[in-house]
């Protein structure tokens, strides 16, 4: 499991007909979030979850290719990645804007602001740190370390609004009348991408 919170701590219903637990079956259940096809609450919690748990694995994955030194077109190319799955996100959750499930709404909301502090750490530093990132430690100048430094700071953004997100799952199952069970292990879900990519 992530220790970052979000979605590699998030809980999943036990009752979804979608899977999950493999990056087939969160494509599946977040294209399907996109086309419209939640229509019930619970649905739209896993089609909400499929969609953030894409960008988390994405978001997080450049660290990982940064501990492996990877090209810079293959940082740049999941920092790409990184804006698209934010994109579809926004505009799947914009489908069900008048939909009147319990909570919806404030959940709506939450996930803006989730996508959002995603956005603006990618673009801030995470573009800019993509080419050190892809070279050794010890290569790195006074310059690039501060940057870093900054954008460590910054993280730390994204772990308060995520702790929040993961948090209001058991809100709007409460209010929905589901339970949560289960967890998504998202290391796993992002090795298995990131072997897939090689």
């Amino acid at each position: 499991m992530l220790v970052l919170g979000s979605c590699g701590g998030s809980e999943t219903s036990g009752d979804i007909n979608a899977d999950l637990t493999s990056s087939e079956g969160l494509q599946e259940a977040s294209l399907s979030f996109g086309e419209g096809g939640a229509n019930s609450g619970l649905e739209y919690f896993n089609g909400l979850l499929s969609a953030v748990v894409a960008v988390d694995i994405k978001f997080n994955e450049i660290e990982k290719l940064d501990e492996m030194d990877a090209s810079l077109e293959q940082i740049n190319a999941t920092i790409d990645s990184t804006f698209s799955k934010i994109e579809q996100g926004r505009a799947a959750i914009n489908l069900y804007k008048n939909e009147s499930w319990p909570r919806r709404a404030e959940f709506h909301t939450l996930t803006e602001e989730w996508f959002n502090v995603i956005e603006r750490i990618t673009k801030d530093y995470l573009v800019d740190l993509a080419e050190p990132m892809s070279r050794p430690d010890d290569t790195w100048s006074d310059e690039e370390f501060d940057f870093y430094d900054e954008y460590a700071i910054a993280y730390d953004d994204y772990l308060e609004v995520d702790q929040r997100w993961v948090d209001f799952q058991e809100v709007y199952a409460a209010a929905n009348n589901f339970e949560i069970g289960g967890t998504i292990d998202e290391e796993a879900l992002m090795e298995e991408e990131l072997s897939a990519s090689h």
